[in-house]
């Protein structure tokens, strides 16, 4: 028997057997007293795959061509390249310069620069005395030209950055393998049945590796036992010592995603290939006939990802500007400025020479402020502040051992938002990935690809692609315990699972009444799972053992199990294998359902007595075919046809709820009855493989591999107890110098039946309230199920989701004219099958399938065309799924937001820099994680999303009151622009003051925004859906009017009495029209120093105004009384920054220019600009707000309506 160890085919959570009194003719078993129990709970562990990656490599190896590792490392990186390569150029291709240039918005502005020039060049010649404004218009016009190349410039840089992004963060990893290399030595051996984890065994320098699907390259040699699934497309291959050479034998080919099962080879399978499966234990090979990676990344790379909620409203704000506002202020102000230009030249012939500064510069002037050439700038700082607070508070949410803790004030029967953990992130680390978001560009978390911050804010829809490891735990823990009384009628127990503790407890209050029958299986659970328990090691939760091949899911005797004295009396002896690939009820089992038949068995010699039992556990079909009794607590009983029947109606029911079974048997093995074996090679597993049932009964073989056991149990009848009874060990024979083989293959026969466990995978701690809070948050979980729709249901039951009427779709094609429904209400309903049906459901029926929260027997094709149609009626999607599974990509990459969770604690590190040979689990879990923006460690709470989630909603609604009021204050410069043209006034304000106010006084109070602390109820509220944006946008220009009008009114009356004052007319109405003796270009130096005056003063205020107008836009909904803007410290010192800049610039502008003092102007003029201006501003505000917040409250309400509503 070769020293490597064999595999397990499907994951499984097993139990271990017990104690049997004495029997006749078998060896006494030991008997066990109250004091040698502790009163804890079963709980599981998972499997163990096959052999140490590093042992030497047999004939079994040897007999098929394989790669070098440095051969597959270089394969793997040149392939990567190549991909990434190309992705890269196609993506550049796409960021076109013209593009850029062309926008109107940058042909305006080019315009009006070359305008001020021309004006500047004008006024030169024409212009007596000299004019200090055509000094002002070239200035203004070289910084409209820099801005212009600097906003040409970052939005080039951004488009680069995002259509890139992606390959950047792929290269980093490829480049990192390419430095450090993959490490050959892996500690942990992982399960390649585990649904979340995809890993391969895969052969190389003659040794057994685990690689994760996305590492292997072209002509890899892969083993494959029946059950797993395929990676990509593979070949069968034929060992060298095959008789029939490879040539000429038939080729059989598994694409990517299928299972391997037996029917693979055809019925009967070909007689070399079970001679050859035989001999590698259970183990086929296959050749990798393509490099995984090469459609893995053009998968994640090829997806584009809808554009978020606020860049789509920036775009409609966007097209407004450059189609219509610019062209109607445009219009407006030049027909105003014709209309005055004209009459006044009519009259006098002098004033023609102004024509060029009246039909020219104040119509750039007008446009000025509606420019939106700094705006990309602070909309990249806003959007880099945002992440990185974003990123550094889930760090710290990932790394604080404090728990989430609802309010205090919070009633428990109340609807309420999430727990949050009292946490605020590092400022340091906050500037640190500013910086390196806004400077150093940091691809870890694709800010720009994602809309991190946007999307995470205004998602609709959490999408679970998967389960194990991600939304339940990543192996299935024990639901219910199957018993056998005495008089044959069966008792079972409930154990409710606490995913937040350790272990499980049970439901039932008499459970101690079967003490008798629990005592065996608790020993067995330390017997066969011991994991340094014999050394008073404590062990740890899911923890491996290391020493041997597992079957299925482990149950671990965490919380019901005996005291380490008792296990000290044991010592493991030899473990057997047994798997019968090709039983009856293999055959025609639906591929969800699909496994092996197998059955693990160990013997343990009682170190006092010397004795020896064996306990085992598997499937049902194998163990049940193994006894032909049951332990009933006290002694044994037959097993016939109505004990059977409930032992088969208690499995059919746990497989139809979606759990696994566990089958449990023991034996006693007589003394005189233990082969050498047993104690000169310990610790080589026996591998026993039964044959093909058709073959063994024709051969009259002893073995009985009914498929009788599950599907038809009438069957049975025919079946002779004695057949199953038998063990040539317990007879006259002496087989104890036989074939070792034969000798365990009688040894597992003529067991005791001691009950049965069903596993099922439980939801994550947490899982179940944070499904529920979503909901108030206006959040849909959806869960897509592989399962038919009854398993599908039970889990979905588990998870809190609804399974009741118009609850489940299936999206795998109708089969003929069935509508595949299982529920009567559900066929009645006409719920659509098939995703190919489900958009014209939609759009001809109804929209039930956007208000499910659960799709049945979804495929990776059919889960991308649900996430697709979710898009299509503007909901924003969140996927989550596992880190490690590789049919998840393309979802990732195709979602508005993605989170890729970590199903196994050894990928937790992942993101730390690396200093050596990298792990292949994490090199897998960071190419299968590209397309997320966020991993989330396998032991980190649900609640983290809650959090981060509250934190973006904070953001965004942060940044869209910041860009709201930054969009008022250009409409407010505009329309006093407009009403002053109207009132026949000359500028009142000049350029380069607009652009000081709006390139840098008004950006600074804005970015402030984005630290206005969360609103209480920001998780209650309903988040907007990605289409149709800015409705009622008449509404909103109303709104803007409104509230911005009492600012233009007051600051044209300042500079109308300013001006009127510093130029000496009396009365004060003469500036109307009749400012300037002649023209504009021959002012004298004391009324150019006027205008210069009044427009200073009439900008104080306007910032004056603009400084309270802000302290109003913090909260949308909420005044001053609920939501002080006094909480926003920041704010507060931009604010009086921003007024005494505006002082200072005033002071710098004036200063030893004339004669004029301030002194001129009466008291009463500051008086209206500064008491009775904000006395009716402010009001003015919180009545638009109350407008504004009753139209938001209505919103909300047809929302709620909408989400919570079923058709």
């Amino acid at each position: 028997m070769s020293t490597v160890d064999t595999i397990t085919v499907t994951p499984d959570a097993t139990v271990r057997p017990v104690d049997c009194n004495e029997q006749p003719g078998r060896a006494s078993m030991p008997k066990l007293g109250d004091a040698d129990l502790e009163l804890h709970s079963l709980h599981p562990s998972p499997s163990v795959e096959i052999s140490n990656a590093t042992s030497p490599a047999d004939e079994r190896y040897l007999a098929y061509h394989h790669l070098s590792s440095d051969e597959a490392v270089r394969r793997l990186l040149a392939t990567a390249d190549e991909v990434l390569h190309q992705h890269k150029k196609a993506a550049l291709t796409q960021v076109s310069l013209r593009l850029h240039i062309l926008k109107p918005t940058i042909i305006v502005s080019i315009l009006s620069a070359l305008g001020l020039i021309a004006f500047y060049v004008h006024a030169v010649v024409e212009s007596d005395p000299y004019q200090s404004r055509a000094t002002s218009a070239l200035v203004e016009g070289i910084l409209l030209l820099i801005m212009v190349v600097w906003d040409i410039w970052i939005q080039r840089r951004e488009a680069k950055l995002t259509a890139t992004e992606m390959v950047s963060r792929i290269q980093s990893i490829i480049e990192d393998v390419r430095v450090h290399g993959i490490n050959q030595k892996q500690d942990l051996r992982i399960p390649t049945a585990i649904p979340t984890v995809s890993v391969a065994r895969v052969i190389r320098d003659r040794n057994i590796y685990t690689y994760p699907w996305n590492l292997l390259v072209e002509d890899d040699v892969i083993q494959l036992a029946y059950g797993d699934t395929a990676p990509c497309r593979i070949q069968y291959v034929y060992s060298h010592f095959d008789l029939a050479p490879e040539n000429t034998a038939p080729q059989y080919f598994l694409e990517k995603g299928e299972v391997f099962t037996p029917t693979l080879f055809g019925s009967p399978p070909n007689p070399s290939i079970l001679h050859r499966a035989v001999l590698n234990e259970g183990q086929f090979h296959f050749r990798v006939v393509e490099t995984p990676i090469r459609s893995m990344l053009s998968a994640a790379l090829n997806f584009k990802r809808p554009d978020t909620v606020l860049s789509k409203q920036l775009s409609v704000f966007r097209l407004l500007y450059s189609r219509f506002i610019i062209w109607i202020v445009l219009a407006v102000s030049l027909i105003i400025n014709i209309i005055r230009y004209a009459i006044p030249a009519a009259r006098r012939s002098e004033t023609k020479s102004q024509g060029t500064e009246m039909l020219l510069v104040l119509q750039v002037y007008a446009l000025l402020p509606m420019l939106p050439l700094a705006l990309p700038t602070y909309i990249l700082m806003a959007r880099s502040y945002a992440n990185a607070q974003i990123l550094s508070l889930f760090d710290a949410l990932q790394s604080s051992n404090t728990e989430f803790e609802d309010k205090e004030s919070v009633d428990e029967f109340d609807a309420a938002p999430p727990p949050m953990k009292d946490l605020r992130a590092d400022w340091r680390a906050v500037w640190s990935r500013f910086l390196d978001q806004l400077i150093k560009v940091d691809i870890k978390f694709l800010a720009r690809t994602t809309g991190l911050v946007d999307s995470l804010a205004n998602t609709t829809v959490i999408c679970a692609i998967d389960r194990e490891g991600t939304v339940a735990s990543a192996f299935p823990s024990v639901e219910e315990v199957f018993f056998l009384k005495g008089n044959g009628d069966s008792a079972v127990l409930d154990i409710a699972s606490h995913a937040a503790e350790p272990g499980i407890k049970f439901e039932d209050r008499d459970w101690s009444d079967h003490m008798p029958l629990l005592k065996p299986l608790g020993l067995a659970a330390l017997l066969n799972t011991d994991c340094g328990a014999r050394l008073g090691k404590k062990r740890t939760e899911l923890h491996r053992k290391s020493n041997q091949l597992h079957l299925h899911g482990r149950v671990k005797s965490s919380r019901q199990s005996f005291t380490f004295d008792a296990v000290k009396g044991y010592v493991a002896r030899k473990t057997i294998q047994t798997f019968a690939p090709y039983h009856g009820s293999v055959m025609g089992k639906a591929v969800y359902h699909f496994e092996v038949p197998s059955m693990f068995s160990q013997v343990n010699e009682e170190v006092t007595s010397g004795t020896c039992h064996l306990f085992s556990e598997g499937t049902l079909e194998l163990v049940l075919e193994s006894c032909a009794d049951y332990w009933d607590g006290s002694g044994l009983g037959e097993i016939n046809e109505d004990v059977e029947k409930k032992i088969l109606e208690f499995y059919q029911n746990a497989i139809l709820a979606d759990s696994q079974v566990v089958a449990f048997a023991y034996r006693p093995i007589q003394t005189s009855a233990i082969h050498p074996s047993i104690y000169t090679k310990p610790h080589i597993p026996i591998y026993l493989e039964l044959p093909d049932q058709q073959e063994s009964s024709a051969n009259g073989s002893s073995n009985d591999v009914s498929s009788s056991v599950v599907k038809t149990p009438e069957k049975n009848k025919s079946r002779p107890l004695w057949r199953k009874a038998l063990s040539r060990i317990d007879g006259p024979l002496d087989l104890r110098g036989g074939e070792e083989k034969g000798y365990y293959q009688e040894a597992v026969k003529a067991q005791t039946f001691l009950g049965m466990a069903s596993y099922a995978y439980q939801p994550k701690a947490n899982m179940i309230d944070f499904i529920e809070d979503l909901g108030l948050a206006g959040i849909r979980f959806v869960y897509f199920s592989s399962a038919p729709e009854r398993e599908s249901k039970s889990y979905a039951e588990r998870l809190g989701l609804e399974i009741d009427w118009n609850a489940c779709i299936l999206l795998s094609s109708a089969q003929g004219d069935e509508p595949g429904y299982l529920d009567e209400h559900d066929v009645k309903a006409r719920l659509p099958r098939g995703v190919e049906n489900i958009r014209n459901h939609i759009e001809e029926v109804d929209d039930i399938p956007l208000h499910v929260g659960l799709f049945a027997e979804c495929s990776p094709y059919s889960t991308r065309e649900m996430v697709k149609i979710f898009q299509e009626y503007g909901e924003v999607v969140c996927c989550i799924g596992s880190s490690l599974g590789d049919m998840g990509v393309e979802c990732f990459a195709m979602a508005d937001i993605s989170i890729a969770v970590d199903p196994l604690a050894a990928v937790k590190n992942r993101n730390a820099p690396h200093t050596g040979p990298i792990a292949p689990l994490v090199i897998g879990a960071l190419l299968g994680s590209s397309p997320c923006a966020l991993s989330l460690h396998s032991d980190t709470s649900v609640y983290s999303l809650s959090q981060i989630i509250r934190e973006a909603r904070t953001l965004a609604d942060n940044a869209r009151q910041m860009f709201v009021f930054y969009l008022g204050c250009q409409m407010s410069l505009v329309l006093t622009y407009i009403l002053s043209y109207c009132l026949l006034l000359p500028p009142i304000f000049s350029g380069y003051q607009v652009m000081w106010v709006m390139w840098v006084l008004m950006p600074m109070i804005c970015l402030t925004f984005m630290v206005t602390p969360h609103a209480e109820d920001v998780m209650t509220h309903m988040p907007v859906k990605n289409m149709d944006h800015v409705r009622n946008r008449w509404r909103y220009v109303r709104y803007g009017v409104l509230r911005f009008g009492v600012s233009v009114l007051v600051c044209c009356f300042v500079f109308v009495i300013a001006l009127s004052k510093f130029a000496g007319h009396d009365p004060w109405s003469d500036v109307f029209g009749n400012f300037g003796n002649t023209s504009w270009l021959e002012l004298d130096g004391e009324e150019q120093w006027a205008l210069l005056y009044a427009q200073n003063c009439a900008l104080v205020v306007w910032v004056v105004h603009m400084a309270l107008t802000s302290g109003t836009f913090l909260s949308r909904t909420g005044n001053l009384k609920t939501h002080p803007p006094y909480h926003n410290i920041p704010w507060i010192v931009a604010s009086i920054l921003s007024i005494l800049l505006q002082c200072c610039f005033f002071a710098i502008s004036v200063a030893g220019r004339g004669t004029l003092g301030m002194g001129v102007l009466p008291w009463w003029v500051w008086f209206v600009a500064f008491v009775v201006g904000p006395v009716i501003l402010v009001p003015v505000h919180e009545v638009v707000k109350v407008w504004d917040r009753e139209e938001w409250k209505k919103f909300q309400k047809r929302s709620k309506l909408e989400f919570n509503t079923k058709l």
